[in-house]
């Protein structure tokens, strides 16, 4: 009985183990880039608004 409670344990332990180990990857691979791409592109987008209004602007 001591083995079974001691095996369901380390089952249950290496589960989430693994549980973490999955969501971590899945935001390092997935989110994390996506959310780095999202940043650039805003900032390429107000780096573009700026040039487009000091373009358009009179000089007097």
């Amino acid at each position: 009985m001591n083995s079974f409670k001691t095996g369901v344990f380390v089952g249950v332990l290496s589960s989430v183990a693994v549980a973490a180990a999955a969501a971590l990857s899945y935001h390092q691979t997935v989110i994390k880039p996506a959310e780095e791409a999202e940043e650039h592109h805003e900032e390429v987008s107000k780096q573009a608004i700026r040039r487009s209004v000091s373009a358009h602007q009179s000089r007097y």
